[in-house]
């Protein structure tokens, strides 16, 4: 499974993608080192997957050294938090959590 965390720290969008086999267990792993973000949206992916995302966020973001995470501008955290994995692939059927800032 691919899936789309946010964040969110006054005017600094922060996303991330990443990839875990076991997707329940990285949600809950994820509240203990960042409590404030939420893990938005997941879709059956691959490595091939992610890195599709990887190179998307590239584009409309920037990625934080050192980090898994990309700084997005507002419109475009706007259409991930609505549209969530949606947003990489159009034509899957994400799954999204209920989750919300």
């Amino acid at each position: 499974m691919v899936y789309l965390m946010m964040d969110k720290h006054g005017d600094v969008n922060l996303v991330k993608v990443g990839r875990a086999s076991h997707i329940q267990q990285r949600r809950a792993s994820y509240r203990t080192h960042n409590p404030l973000a939420i893990m938005r949206s997941s879709c059956a992916g691959t490595s091939n997957a992610e890195q599709q995302c990887h190179e998307k966020l590239n584009q409309v973001g920037k990625r934080i050294p050192r980090t898994e995470w990309w700084i997005v501008p507002e419109e475009v955290f706007k259409k991930l938090y609505k549209e969530g994995m949606g947003y990489f692939f159009p034509k899957h059927q994400p799954r999204h959590f209920n989750e919300e800032f």
